[in-house]
C-alpha cells in the first residue's frame, strides 16, 4: 500500500504546464530491449509518425540489458522535461519484486503517458519437438533426468510465466536469458531449447511458417493470430490467464502539458489506418484510455507482477 501511495503521489506531482515551444528538440524514446523484439517494433511503429504531430522527430534508443532495468534507470534519472520517455512491458512491473535494491523507485519515479495495448503470450516448441500438446511437454519434463531448457528476454534469467508453470505443475526448468526475444527464438528453432513463452507478436510468423509449434496462449481468449491454439485456462492453468501489455512512461515531474501533448500525439498515430493494420498484424489489441486510467492500470500491474517473485522467494542481489 505504501508503494501504491508513493506512485499515486508521483503521478500527481507533475507541474501544471509545459515550457513554451515543447518539444524544442527531438524526443528520445528509450526501449529496454534489442531491435526486432515486440517492444521495439511497437515503439518504432509509433515513433516513425510522431514528427508530423510534434514538429520534432522521435528517436528510438535501444538500451538492452538486465530485463529492461538499465533503460528504466536511464529514464528515471533523465531531465523531467518531456524529451525523454520510454516504452515498457510487463517485465518493468516485475522488477521491484525481483531486485531488492533497484537504482530507481518503480512506484515514485515515473508518470504515465500512453497505453499502447496488450497481446497474448504463447508457449512454443521447435517444429521437430516430440511434444504435440501442453500435456506431452509436462509429461516429458516430469520424466526427464535433467530440467528442460527454456529461455526469454527476461529479468536476470527469470520469467514470471515459467514460475507460474512451476507452481502449477511442480516442475523445474533451466532458464537461459537473452537480450531480446528473437535471439532466444533463433535458438529454439535450432533445437537448442525445449520451449519458450514468448509474445505472440514475435512468434506467430514462425508458427505459421512451420518453424515453431504453439501449444497454448496466455490470453483470456484465443489469439486472433493463432485461433487454433488453446488458452492456458482451457488447459487448466488459470493463473496464466494474462496478456502482455505495453505502455509509455516519462520521468516523474515532467510537465503535465507536455505529457498531455505526447498522449494526444500517440492517440492520433494509433488511429492511422496503416498503423492500426500493422499493430493488428502483430497481434496487438489497442485499448484506448486516459493517462489517469493508464496510471491506475500501471499501479495494479506493478502490485500484481512484483508479487510473483516475492511469493517464490526469488531475489537478485
Amino acid at each position: 500500500m505504501r508503494r501504491r501511495s508513493l506512485l499515486a503521489a508521483g503521478l500527481a506531482a507533475a507541474p501544471a504546464h509545459a515550457q513554451a515551444g515543447y518539444p524544442d528538440r527531438p524526443v528520445t524514446l528509450v526501449v529496454g530491449y534489442g531491435a526486432g523484439g515486440a517492444t521495439d517494433i511497437i515503439a518504432r511503429s509509433f515513433a516513425e509518425r510522431m514528427q508530423a504531430r510534434l514538429s520534432q522527430p522521435m528517436v528510438v534508443q535501444n538500451l538492452p540489458g538486465a530485463g529492461g532495468t538499465i533503460a528504466s534507470d536511464r529514464v528515471a534519472k533523465a531531465a523531467p522535461d518531456g524529451h525523454t520517455i520510454m516504452l515498457i512491458a510487463n517485465a518493468h512491473a516485475v522488477a521491484p519484486g525481483l531486485y531488492p535494491r533497484l537504482p530507481y523507485d518503480t512506484a515514485a519515479d515515473f508518470a504515465p503517458v500512453y497505453f499502447a495495448g496488450h497481446s497474448a503470450n504463447a508457449l512454443v516448441v521447435p517444429a521437430g519437438s516430440p511434444d504435440g500438446d501442453l500435456a506431452a511437454l509436462v509429461a516429458r519434463a516430469r520424466a526427464a533426468p535433467a530440467p528442460l531448457q527454456t529461455g526469454s528476454a527476461a529479468l536476470a534469467g527469470w520469467q514470471p510465466a515459467h514460475q507460474i508453470m512451476k507452481e502449477a505443475y511442480g516442475l523445474a526448468f533451466e532458464h537461459v536469458p537473452y537480450r531480446s526475444g528473437p535471439q532466444g527464438q533463433a535458438d529454439l528453432i535450432a533445437g537448442r531449447l525445449d520451449f519458450m513463452v514468448s509474445n505472440v507478436l514475435e512468434v506467430a510468423a514462425h508458427v505459421r511458417g512451420g518453424r515453431l509449434r504453439a501449444l497454448a496462449v496466455s490470453s483470456p481468449t484465443r489469439s486472433p493470430l493463432l485461433p487454433e491454439v488453446p488458452t492456458f485456462a482451457e488447459l487448466g492453468v488459470a493463473a496464466l490467464q494474462s496478456d502482455s501489455w505495453f505502455g509509455f512512461l516519462a520521468p516523474r515531474g515532467a510537465p503535465d502539458a507536455a505529457l498531455e501533448r505526447l498522449h494526444a500525439a500517440f492517440a492520433e498515430v494509433a488511429m492511422v489506418p496503416e498503423v492500426q493494420a500493422r499493430l493488428r498484424g502483430l497481434g496487438l489489441i489497442q485499448a484506448p484510455m486516459s493517462r489517469t486510467e493508464w496510471g491506475r492500470l500501471y499501479l495494479a500491474e506493478v502490485e500484481r507482477w512484483s508479487a510473483v517473485p516475492r511469493r517464490a522467494n526469488i531475489r537478485v542481489e
